[in-house]
């Protein structure tokens, strides 16, 4: 530990000198280096603190051995105090300097690789300092993590944000004014209540806060269903269950609407039955409220089931089982004791199906009809005739602060309480039995939706294996073959399908966001359960800002915040994986809070004790316990970034098209069948990389296996 300070601040001294002297400093495409004696000063600080390094450690070796063992251990604390203050002044003195000249200075290109080095450098010596003062338990780990996460964070989240809320508060000429952001936040149209005295419908705000209330609910029951099927019965079908939870959520946003306007639409199969047998004059019912709640809880139980099934997994049996020996009933253990430590996971499931609700775009643009939520007036408001940026700004101030609300509630429901039910002693337990009535309801409510589901499915995928649905259902392969079709010329295989660009784009694209997201998440939330340091809430709901807002708000901001200097990156595969990264981490965060909430501390104790560094117990200890919320978060962010539309719309480019605008596109030149034919092979590729990621990943063993024990003997005893 003592030497450990003293070998990271060389290293990323050394680092940083090396990224100034050899990387260019700007992103030009010439390579161009310096270029200006003004940008010295973050070598400067560099080597200055690589020189207070050195200058202690010289220090500490000539004063080693030289008085009693107290003046021995004072002398360091004064060397490590010493250093912690250089390391803070030199490190955090130059990243403010690189970050204000490139704010300040006007006509300079963004900044490139060089720049990004050495501000990387300069940050954790600072980390680094913070550390050898002490702070963060003195854990150079712990400090670099919360350092890294919150400036991430900052950069790719709160800075775009800022960027477009700004708008919210100028006219239309540019100036500042508070008035113009009362009036766009309490406008009628938002807040009307026409739909209780007798009107057409409320305002966008009543309706979107409902339908999230709504969703929310049926998602988290669904989800709780679901798991509770898989884990606790012996149903036979648990991998067909488990692969129908997941298809809603690997398939392109318009595939569930479409299903939905084929079976329940004014065409559909349900009206044309109803008028064909009952006389029943068909109905638009499913243009609206119904629908798109229908659309949001197919689309979102996936979510609420990933959080969940590892909650579900983690009740111990050994508890259930103490409060069967008291005599309490299966219906009672289930009430009072299982549920109750269920209580972190459905809290989340809950919050995460609330903001996936405010934040949604597809569902609603397909199905809304008069319906109108948030998300959408956003959309018009950005590409519609009016092309308000400072309306669309205010509305994305109104979903924040629903965000919010919901981050409170979700707080105030979970509480000081504490949940831990894996510890570090061995668990041979069997998990109880579900009481009959709770049985029988997870399969009334878990089998009908999972037939609903692949009913949906079957109907919107058909789509693709005929010439045009609702005219000519001639069975044919042409649109597979139009957008895959292969060819062999002399240099080898010739991808000649319209599709296999952007296919293989969107596949190298969201294979590196996926692990990336996944870590960021489950370390924040590492950070967020295990440690306590100031401003931690803060930090939390951070995390989840970009999660709160629409796709289409979190698009544009990163156009108007990185399309200039200091960082440029539209335009450039980075800024898509950038936004999968940030757009995606709450999910892995959320499941990572309630899966370690269940874990007990000693855990990280016993470690400790044993020699264990953070790092070492998260990597070793933790990390193993966590691989139901490594999985969801693998997953749900590789998905996402196959098929999410709304937040990459505006950043692709001619270089880096995405397979949903490509889908999008089809589909708005009417050319339905190349989009559903995409949409088929898309699902069939996550599914297998779905299977993929949990074959690596494996399964948490909590338990040792059950073993047959011999039967007593029945016969008398032998002398």
């Amino acid at each position: 530990m003592r030497d450990g300070l003293r070998r990271w601040a060389l290293v990323w001294s050394v680092v940083g000198g090396a990224a100034l002297a050899l990387l260019p400093w700007y992103a030009t495409p010439d390579g161009v280096g310096i270029g200006r004696i003004w940008l010295l000063a973050p070598g400067v600080a560099l080597l200055a603190s690589l020189a207070a390094v050195l200058l202690d450690l010289q220090s500490r070796l000539g004063r080693r051995g030289a008085g009693p063992a107290t003046a021995c251990r004072a002398d360091y604390r004064d060397h490590r105090a010493t250093l912690g203050r250089r390391l803070l002044v030199l490190g955090g003195a130059g990243f403010v300097y690189i970050v204000v000249q490139g704010f300040a200075i006007d006509r300079q290109p963004g900044m490139g690789l060089g720049a990004a080095l050495v501000s990387t450098s300069l940050l954790m010596l600072f980390s680094l300092g913070l550390a050898a003062r002490g702070l963060f338990k003195g854990d150079a780990f712990v400090a670099g993590a919360v350092v890294v996460v919150a400036v991430l964070v900052g950069l790719f989240t709160f800075y775009p944000v800022a960027r477009i809320l700004l708008s919210a508060v100028q006219e239309s000429d540019g100036a500042l004014s508070m008035r113009a952001l009362v009036e766009r936040l309490f406008a009628a149209k938002i807040w009307r209540l026409d739909c209780v005295t007798g009107g057409r419908s409320c305002g966008v705000g009543w309706n979107t806060l409902l339908l999230a209330v709504l969703t929310a609910t049926t998602t988290t029951t669904l989800g709780l269903a679901f798991a509770l099927v898989v884990t606790r019965t012996g149903f036979k079908a648990k991998r067909l269950l488990r692969v129908l939870t997941v298809l809603p959520i690997i398939t392109p946003p318009f595939v569930i609407g479409l299903g939905l306007i084929l079976i329940f639409g004014r065409s559909g199969l349900v009206n044309q039955l109803m008028e064909w047998a009952f006389t029943v004059a068909p109905s638009r019912w499913i243009y609206g409220l119904p629908g798109v709640w229908l659309a949001q809880t197919l689309a979102f139980t996936p979510v609420a089931f990933l959080v969940l099934i590892g909650v579900v997994e983690g009740v111990s049996p050994s508890l259930e089982e103490a409060s069967q020996t008291l005599r309490a009933g299966r219906w009672h253990t289930f009430g009072r004791v299982s549920l109750p430590l269920m209580r972190p996971g459905l809290a989340n499931a809950f919050l995460v199906g609330f903001i996936e609700s405010i934040a949604d775009f597809g569902n609603p643009i397909v199905l809304g009809g008069n319906f109108g939520v948030l998300s959408t007036e956003v959309f018009f408001s950005i590409v519609g005739a009016q092309l308000d940026q400072g309306r669309a700004a205010a509305l994305g101030v109104l979903l924040l602060a629903l965000a919010l609300a919901a981050f409170f509630v979700q707080r105030r429901v979970v509480g000081p309480t504490v949940y831990t039910t894996i510890s570090g002693k061995g668990d041979s337990g069997r998990p109880a039995p579900l009481p009959p009535l709770v049985r029988r309801l997870a399969f009334g409510v878990a089998l009908p939706w999972a037939t609903l589901t692949l009913t949906i499915y079957a109907m919107a995928l058909a789509g693709g294996f005929v010439e045009t649905w609702g005219r000519d259902y001639r069975p044919t392969l042409r649109h597979y073959a139009k957008a895959f079709s292969i060819e062999w010329g002399g240099g080898g295989i010739i991808w000649s399908g319209s599709a296999w660009r952007s296919f293989w784009t969107t596949l190298e694209l969201a294979s590196i966001a996926a692990p990336l997201t996944a870590a960021l998440g489950i370390l924040t939330a590492y950070l967020l359960v295990r440690q306590r340091f100031v401003g931690r809430a803060v930090f939390e709901f951070a995390t989840m800002l970009s999660f709160a807002i629409p796709g289409t708000v979190i698009g544009v901001s990163y156009i108007l915040a990185y399309n200039v200097p200091p960082v440029e990156l539209t335009g450039t595969a980075l800024i898509l994986i950038v936004c999968f990264v940030f757009r995606n981490m709450p999910v892995g965060l959320r499941a990572g809070v309630a899966a370690m909430s269940q874990i007990d501390g000693s855990l990280d104790e016993a470690s400790r004790t044993l020699g264990g560094k953070s790092f070492v117990t998260l990597r070793r200890v933790i990390l193993p316990l966590l691989r139901p919320a490594v999985v969801a978060a693998l997953v749900y962010s590789f998905v996402r970034a196959m098929t999410t539309v709304s937040a990459v719309i505006f950043l692709v480019s001619a270089d880096y098209d995405m397979a949903t605008t490509y889908i999008i596109h089809r589909v708005l030149n009417g050319d339905y069948g190349v989009a559903i034919a995409y949409s088929s092979v898309l699902i069939v590729l996550m599914l297998g990389a779905i299977g993929l990621i949990q074959l690596l990943v494996g399964e948490r063993k909590l338990r040792r296996a059950a073993t047959a024990h011999a039967p007593l003997p029945t016969g008398p005893i032998p002398a």
